[in-house]
């Protein structure tokens, strides 16, 4: 036992010895040592920061698709995230506003949106604002959106049922069409039909930045009569009562939707019903794609690094040989001058791992401030960095510390 905790001793002090002959080395060839602790720096920055923001945008989609505690039901045409296409768009037939009533009535079923969607040109005096998106919907729109009123109301339900032309405008339109004066109450043409402006939608974060609020609304009856194209229907959202419900609320629609488009038993369906958990899922696997490219990318910087410090301290056991040869004459085994250069080498790239936490945290908060993504620090990505940058010396530096540790105290004694 005593025997162990000597050893153990003997082991600590040989370490502490070669990190301060390593720090010795690193001020008397500053440089050198300068280069190698860039060389780790840039490739653990670059690795922190993509790791940080990437973890700030998961959690911003993940708000964003959630957007409210109360669980959304998408019932679409085609599941763009199974990989249903266009073709199968096609071949299927459009939603009518008959199976609104139908959802509406469901159990569990708080509220039915409609959502037309087209492109237009919106026009005021000599103003134009080209590729607006406009949507025809009905009131559960900022509910299952939570978006807020900025200036101005919503349409009512009144102007709904008597298709009024009424239009409300998201920020970034109301911008683009009004961008010195108060909207509300102005005519607008939207294609060729006036619109009366009753209200403008508040900003949004989203991850489209600006272009997310470039998009007016209007009641989805006016939406028909005035800009419903060929072959194009309605998609909804259905707003589940609790999030106990949603499993029973999604087999309910999917019930009700077969037996309105008749499809044959043991056919598969010809809609799609989409949870929110779906959408997570697609995003969460898109990022975490993504984020493995990056950390690959940011791991070649890292091993550029890794092959800068083996050259280095190849080039430090040359100029030190005759250290090396002192050293072994006067007791120093093969194990300790391995340690000494294995450390001297981990101690420079734990240092740029360190200087490179820093950097790729201040990297990440610039990022997330300019992007509007929430700021997250990933402390197990943290610990992980300190350790790869440690193990980037030691495994790049045994080659250096074995040739050093391998010669003969004879020769070395006498290299000039």
């Amino acid at each position: 036992m005593a025997a162990n905790k000597t050893r153990r001793r003997d082991w600590l002090s040989e370490v502490l010895e070669s990190m301060r002959e390593a720090v010795d080395v690193m001020r008397a060839h500053k440089l050198r040592s300068a280069l190698v602790i860039l060389g780790v720096m840039i490739g653990v920055a670059s690795l922190m920061g993509m790791v940080a923001t990437l973890a700030g945008l998961e959690e911003f989609l993940e708000q964003s698709v959630s957007g409210n505690d109360t669980p959304i039901l998408a019932l679409q045409k085609v599941d763009v995230f199974s990989g249903e296409g266009h073709k199968d768009w096609e071949k299927r037939k459009n939603f009518t506003i008959e199976d609104l009533y139908a959802l509406e009535n469901l159990p569990h079923v708080r509220g039915v949106m409609v959502v037309y969607g087209e492109g237009v040109v919106a026009k005021y005096k000599d103003r134009k604002a080209r590729l607006i998106q406009l949507i025809g919907t009905n009131q559960p729109f900022l509910h299952v959106n939570s978006i807020n009123i900025g200036e101005g109301r919503y349409f009512s339900q009144f102007e709904e049922d008597h298709r009024r032309n009424v239009v409300v405008l998201g920020d970034k339109a109301a911008l683009s069409l009004f961008p010195d004066e108060d909207p509300v109450g102005k005519l607008i043409r939207v294609d060729e039909e006036e619109y009366e402006v009753v209200g403008v939608f508040a900003a949004r974060k989203t991850v489209f930045g600006s272009l997310a609020d470039n998009f007016m609304a209007v009641p989805f009856t006016s939406f028909q009569r005035d800009f419903l194209r060929y072959r194009q229907g309605p998609d909804f959202r259905i707003i589940v009562e609790k999030m106990s419900f949603l499993d029973e609320a999604k087999e309910n629609v999917r019930a009700l939707m077969r037996m309105r488009r008749k499809v044959p038993l043991g056919q598969p369906d010809d809609f799609a019903v989409i949870a929110s958990e779906a959408v997570m899922e697609f995003t969460k696997k898109l990022t975490d794609a993504v984020a493995l490219v990056l950390v690959v990318l940011s791991s070649i910087a890292l091993m550029v690094g890794g092959v800068g410090v083996m050259v280095i301290m190849l080039v430090s056991v040359t100029e030190r040989t005759r250290e090396i040869g002192i050293r072994k004459a006067i007791g120093a085994t093969r194990r300790v001058v391995t340690w000494q250069f294995l450390i001297e080498a981990a101690t420079l790239t734990a240092i740029g791992g360190f200087l490179g936490i820093l950097v790729g945290i201040g990297l990440a908060l610039v990022a997330s401030s300019l992007l509007g993504f929430p700021f997250i620090l990933p402390i197990g990505w943290i610990i992980f960095s300190v350790l790869l940058s440690a193990s980037v010396g030691l495994f790049f530096g045994i080659v250096p510390a074995r040739k050093a540790a391998k010669l003969d105290p004879i020769v070395a004694l006498r290299y000039e």
